[in-house]
């Protein structure tokens, strides 16, 4: 009996598995977005192009970017109602969680997310990638000894001022 049991509550979980992905596949999102920077250099945003694409009008109010350190949200001021067929441009500034972005998405008033393609995401990071400079230095022998030999002067310096002021307190 308890294997019975055991046999039927397997194959439930997976008919119910199955349903919830041919679900989630079978929906359409109603909302498409696209990512681009405004220009290619220093000070440039993040121009998010956000499309109604369903039937429905929806009201867009915030803008969530994860990484691995949680999520950063960022409400709009203004929710952003949009019709059929109709989109906005949200410009954002470009920091740091945008190159360590592992997802982003928009949220619209219902609560529902409606997330970036991956290959856009790594589009702009690939793009931001190139604009910062990045230099690959390898210090030699010299340099480290450069650097040993100034923080052990450093030390005596600092050693005798440390002697210096205890002498003139005990002595004072």
């Amino acid at each position: 009996m308890v294997q019975l049991l055991t046999l039927i509550s397997i194959l439930m979980a997976i008919a119910l598995g199955v349903w919830l992905v041919a679900r989630t596949r079978g929906q359409k999102d109603a909302v498409a977005v696209r990512l681009r920077l405004d220009r290619s250099g220093p000070g440039s945003y993040l121009m998010w192009d956000i499309a109604n694409v369903g039937v429905a009008p929806i009201t867009v109010t915030k803008l969530v970017i994860y990484s691995r350190t949680g999520p950063n949200i960022q409400p709009l001021g203004i929710a952003q109602v949009l019709e059929r067929e109709e989109h906005t441009l949200v410009p954002t500034d470009v920091d740091w969680t945008l190159l360590s972005a592992t997802s982003m998405a928009v949220c619209d008033a219902d609560g529902r997310e409606h997330p970036v393609a991956r290959q856009q995401l790594k589009l702009i990071q690939e793009q931001l990638g190139m604009l910062i400079e990045r230099r690959d230095y390898t210090p030699s022998a010299s340099d480290w000894l450069y650097g040993a030999t100034n923080l052990a002067f450093g030390m005596v310096i600092l050693g005798l001022g440390f002697f210096m002021l205890m002498w003139v307190i005990a002595t004072g």
